[in-house]
């Protein structure tokens, strides 16, 4: 922790005085004033002193300090913005609602993911920006005895050496009274606004059989936690900016970063790589095998391990580092294989497929060997496997090496024996059906899934896609059975993410009074994303959703995720909407998709604070931090404005998905798939989530 000593020891002035400014902002963290306090109320004074007609040179002028305090225009402005003062704030990122605030904590719930209920209650202020100095040196927060506090905490606990301590800056006892009277009158335990701002958004969702609408509204303590760490040099996470007009109205946080808010950055980081593994390419160079899944620096680094180079101090240790190794390397081989897998299950769709244009006795061998004796090519693959290692300057001293042969030939049986096991088994009887949206184009669907958060699209905003086409589908269709879109399952095949600016909504006039053009505000900048994506939908219903394919195609909503959605282009021939009422029969098309995309799957464990968010996504590069719903400030109740009977306020949840490989869906298998890779929502009395879908 920064100790305000040093600072105060800094020898460049300049430096000095940029330095002490900063670290008593809420976006750094809280400098430790233990036997400094009259230097630490001095800078806080100086701060709000400080405007543009009147610029502070020397944050420690003690005179300037007391003259601020004794000036009764500026403890009157100062006392009457303690009623702005919030938790979450409702500004945020519209500056447009106005006299609104929330002092609330989540509602107490067991789920597990990040919410504010983790972090130390924190209050931020938004309201005019003309008054944004006059609450700094009261609400700006420090560290003192071992505590973050502010002047505001500490006049609310009646410390006696902070009490002491503003008298002799001039702050009188009335002056005091009536400041920890304000403090007790506009600081409650709860507090909501009576009706629904226009300029707030609403979201609905299913609730007790009928349905309630949701504002999401951001976290002051989770903000100020994102930027601390961002700042931090020990952080690990990943970071990105975003820039908001009109800063010094959205709030305290905002304005004192100019508008430059930190988020969390986790793309997707799929790109689009036709062409490159498929066996299209593989017929054009004779080549069936990806040797780059075998030879590159993070395979050789495994393979270096599994030599020994680097044991581990225990047998337990080596054992356990050994089978993580291991399965790398098994899925490594698997990919390095996947061309010539997926030419096999071309040749099954299609028997009459033109043979191999080039010489490959391994590839003529494995496309023409009946299922179940694919495992007695092993030692073929695994000799070729090992030239490919000998072929390669940087892989060359693992081939043959007779510490990798058994380990090598192991994970080939494991794939071919998986191979060999014919998917198209019986399928229970469950009642379910499919309907399965492939290569999907989405363009400018919105990045930020949520104010913390840039990467992936928010879950509630796939789960409120499959919610309205039930809806509209139900509509057309005027069956007697109506469909359930009960979860769904997300596969991306591209994203791009794009930083871009768009101009605000016209509010207000050229010329007053006369006739003229309306003016917009400001520019706003926005991450918007293109994707192109499959989308899995599971529908329950004592009706045929087959024999409605003209309504299908008819309800798919227009808009997907903030974004417009288009269906493939008419060049790609691909049969865009199917339906299925076999799991075998959809998971023998869904186990082939190309290779350079990700599904996303609930993960299964989640993280409770940012410090263990920090660990999973360091730890494994597959695991995601998603936007997956919302935790309930309030119970739902009838509110004036709301667009339903019943509204909440709530905040943004954040939890973990994981990137999951289609290798890896091949091997893990049909029932597995259906077991983990759906998501669908569950509302309870304290959260709404979209949450991994269980049989």
């Amino acid at each position: 922790m920064t100790k305000l000593s040093g600072l105060l020891a800094i020898e460049d002035e300049a430096v000095k005085q940029v330095t002490l400014k900063k670290m008593f902002m809420p976006y750094t963290e809280d400098v430790c004033v233990d036997g400094f306090e009259k230097e630490a109320l001095t800078i806080l004074l100086n701060l709000s002193s400080s405007h543009k007609s009147d610029k502070c040179s020397d944050w420690l002028d003690i005179a300037r300090a007391k003259r601020h305090l004794k000036a009764a225009k500026n403890l009157e402005a100062s006392i009457g913005e303690i009623k702005w003062l919030h938790t979450h704030n409702l500004k945020f990122p519209d500056c447009r609602v106005k006299d609104q605030r929330i002092i609330a904590q989540p509602l107490t719930t067991s789920e597990v993911f990040i919410s504010s209920t983790v972090l130390e209650q924190r209050l931020g202020w938004a309201h005019d920006s003309k008054m944004y100095r006059h609450i700094l040196w009261l609400l700006n927060p420090f560290s003192w005895q071992s505590q973050s506090v502010s002047i505001l905490s500490l006049i609310q606990q009646e410390s006696p050496v902070w009490v002491e301590l503003l008298k002799e800056f001039g702050l009188g006892a009335k002056s005091l009274a009536l400041i920890k009277h304000t403090i007790e009158k506009q600081l409650p335990d709860n507090h909501f606004p009576e009706s629904v701002s226009t300029y707030s958004k609403q979201l609905r969702f299913p609730w007790g059989g009928d349905y309630i609408s949701v504002t999401p509204v951001v976290s002051h303590a989770i903000q100020s936690e994102l930027e601390v760490r961002a700042r931090s040099r020990e952080s690990k996470l990943r970071f990105t900016s975003s820039s908001l007009p009109n800063s010094a109205s959205i709030g305290n946080l905002c304005g004192s970063l100019g508008g430059h808010m930190k988020a969390l950055n986790y793309p997707l980081d799929v790109k689009s790589a036709q062409g490159v593994t498929l066996p299209e390419s593989r017929k054009k160079s004779g080549h069936y095998f990806d040797d780059y899944q075998v030879t590159n620096a993070k395979i050789c680094q495994v393979l270096n391990h599994l030599i020994g180079s680097e044991p581990s101090k225990t047998q337990k240790q080596r054992e356990s580092a050994r089978k993580v190794r291991s399965k790398i390397l098994r899925k490594q081989i698997a990919l390095w294989m996947l061309p010539l897998i997926e030419l096999r299950d071309i040749v099954d769709a299609n028997p009459n497929q033109q043979q191999l244009e080039h010489n490959d006795t391994l590839a003529q061998a494995f496309l023409a060997q009946l299922e179940s004796d694919l495992v007695s090519l092993a030692s073929d693959f695994n000799r070729r496997l090992h030239l490919t290692f000998q072929n390669n300057k940087y892989a060359a001293k693992y081939a043959f090496h007779p510490k990798l042969m058994q380990v090598v030939k192991a994970q080939i049986v494991w794939i071919l024996e998986k191979l060999s096991k014919s998917i198209r088994n019986a399928d229970e009887v469950t009642g379910e059906q499919y309907i399965y949206l492939s290569s999907m184009r989405v363009q400018d669907a919105v990045a930020m899934s949520s104010p913390y958060l840039c990467g992936a699209p928010s879950l509630t905003a796939i789960w409120g896609f499959m919610h309205r086409y039930q809806v509209e589908f139900n509509k057309l269709a005027n069956c007697d059975s109506l469909f359930e879109f009960s979860s769904f399952s997300f596969y991306v095949r591209s994203e791009n993410i794009q930083s871009t600016a768009k101009l605000t909504e016209p509010n207000s006039v050229t010329k007053v009074r006369t006739v003229s053009n309306a003016k917009r505000p400001t520019i706003r900048s926005e991450r918007l994303t293109d994707l192109e994506i499959d989308l899995v939908i599971r529908v329950h219903s004592d009706s045929r959703v087959s024999d409605f394919k003209s309504a299908l195609k008819a309800a798919l909503p227009a808009t997907f995720a903030g974004g417009a959605l288009y269906q493939p282009q008419l060049s790609t021939q691909i049969e865009w909407l199917r339906t299925f009422t076999s799991r075998s029969e959809i998971f023998h098309v869904l186990k082939g998709l190309p290779a350079y995309g990700r599904w996303l799957y609930p993960s299964e464990g989640q993280p409770s604070n940012f410090d263990e968010l920090e660990f999973l996504v360091t730890k494994d590069v597959d695991n995601l931090p998603v936007s997956i719903g919302y935790h309930l400030l309030e119970r739902p109740t009838k509110r004036c404005n709301s667009i339903t009977d019943h509204h909440t306020y709530a905040e943004n949840a954040i939890g973990l998905a994981k990137k999951v490989n289609p290798i890896e869906v091949r091997f893990s298998g049909r029932d597995h798939f259906f077991s983990h890779a759906f998501w669908s929502i569950e509302c309870s009395s304290e959260t709404i989530l979209i949450k991994n879908y269980r049989d």
